[in-house]
């Protein structure tokens, strides 16, 4: 009841701000999020034996988003989010929001101004949602970035957009203290086809720790480029796309000694359809997640493992990758690894089935390697190899179930179980991890 008082007058305010804001507004929108999960964690320790063990707990996140729009071409938007944990001032596992007791809080703030000038080019500025692609390399993870992107589209035989964009990650108001995110991206539409370019810079001198296998160090500086290629394409029955990036930079130390950084990344992922099948509407698709690792674990020798700060780590709340459970990224998972490990790949297969109306169940089989790792762990498959993956990080099997009840609301439920490898000196019990979670969605 006490978040209830805090919450609804907030709202108001930010309701009365943004109409404030757009009092001769040609529309107003006013849209709702809510999402409630029921999660609980079984043998977390791989241990059958034990029994303390366990871990349970109800998160839930409300988005409140109000978008004004005085004339055609200005847009003026808000979102206030409250997440939390059963209503916890905490949560087991780290995240990176600021509030997650259930007080709201202003994820985006933003305003749009679109064709200035007559000319093609619109600019967006505020606190606003940026993640490029699937969140590869730059992604908010709904926090919201605050900066400026400016926009720009051309036809020219073919559609051509563009984009420049800045932003502020931690800003301590002194020079040569904070996290700034810029780059650019350019795409063309050709023959059904997406190519897209990528350029992103992350300057971070904050003092941030730099993490080499098991050690971590003190900074000046991290400083990370990447070039990024996107192509894909999508049809009715179809879709895939492919994603290369490269990454250079490097890291100043605060005894100045300077260590280069370089990896390489891609992602390959394509699903097929059936509309009309024996078992309803079926979909099977397949990813291959790649990324080099850190061949050199001395304190003055390159880095060459890829790894994009920024990458898309979280939903919302709980953490997000590849895998419900272990939810990979390119550098770790939400199950601890040793240090030793770096470069995480993934190898997945999965299929959508919708046999009756409103249902569509799921199953997902993910197996998971490194591209480098500790002597003597178990070496990974012959067809994990054939891909650059060196050592084995164990398999982890989804399934689930959902059911719509309409267009703005569901429920779902999915059963989660990852299996380790067996390494007697890092995982000396080899039980599988379980996860239930059953989640209810609501959107007006």
């Amino acid at each position: 009841m006490v978040k209830l008082q805090i919450l609804l007058p907030a709202a108001v305010l930010l309701c009365g701000t943004v109409i404030n804001a757009s009092l001769s507004a040609a529309s107003l929108n006013i849209d709702t999020d809510y999402r409630m999960r029921g999660i609980s964690f079984t043998n977390i320790d791989y241990d059958n034996t034990t029994s303390s063990d366990t871990a349970a707990y109800y998160s839930q996140r409300l988005q409140l988003s109000i978008t004004g729009k005085p004339n055609p071409d200005v847009e003026i938007g808000a979102r206030l989010t409250a997440i939390g944990v059963a209503g916890s001032t905490t949560t087991f596992f780290a995240v990176p929001y600021s509030r997650t007791d259930f007080t709201p809080y202003v994820e985006n703030a933003y305003f749009r101004i679109n064709s200035i000038a007559e000319l093609p080019i619109d600019i967006i500025a505020g606190k606003q949602t940026m993640e490029y692609g699937d969140g590869l390399i730059v992604s908010d993870n709904g926090t919201g970035f605050t900066g400026f992107r400016i926009l720009g589209r051309y036809r020219w035989y073919v559609p051509l957009q563009a984009e420049l964009f800045t932003a502020k990650i931690k800003d301590s108001f002194r020079q040569g203290s904070d996290i700034d995110l810029a780059g650019a991206v350019g795409s063309v539409q050709w023959k059904q086809h997406t190519w897209e370019l990528g350029y992103f810079d992350v300057q971070d001198y904050s003092g941030s720790k730099y993490f080499r296998g098991t050690n971590a160090y003190d900074t000046k500086a991290i400083v990370k480029e990447y070039y990024d290629i996107r192509i894909g394409r999508k049809e009715n029955i179809s879709s895939y796309q492919f994603e290369i990036a490269q990454q250079k930079g490097y890291v100043t130390r605060t005894d100045n000694a300077q260590i280069n950084l370089s990896g390489l990344g891609y992602v390959a992922q394509g699903e097929l359809i059936g509309e009309k099948t024996k078992l309803g509407k079926v979909g099977a698709h397949a990813l291959i997640a790649v990324f080099s690792g850190e061949t050199n674990l001395g304190a003055f020798q390159d880095d060459n493992s890829f790894s994009p700060t920024l990458t898309r780590r979280y939903d919302g709340l709980e953490r997000s990758g590849y895998g419900e459970l272990f939810a990979a990224t390119p550098t770790d998972g939400f199950l601890p690894l040793p240090g030793s490990y770096s470069g995480i790949d993934t190898l997945n297969i999965g299929a959508k089935f919708s046999p009756l109306y409103a249902w569509t169940l799921g199953v997902d089989y993910f197996l998971y390697s490194a591209s480098q790792g500790p002597n003597g762990a178990p070496t990974a498959s012959g067809f994990e190899r054939i891909f650059g993956a060196e050592f084995t990080l164990g398999v982890e099997l989804d399934l689930s179930v959902k059911y719509a009840y309409s267009k703005n609301i569901e429920t779902r439920f999915s059963f989660n179980r990852y299996t380790p490898p067996k390494f007697e000196t890092l995982w000396p019990k080899t039980e599988p991890d379980t996860r239930y979670q059953l989640e209810m969605a609501a959107k007006f």
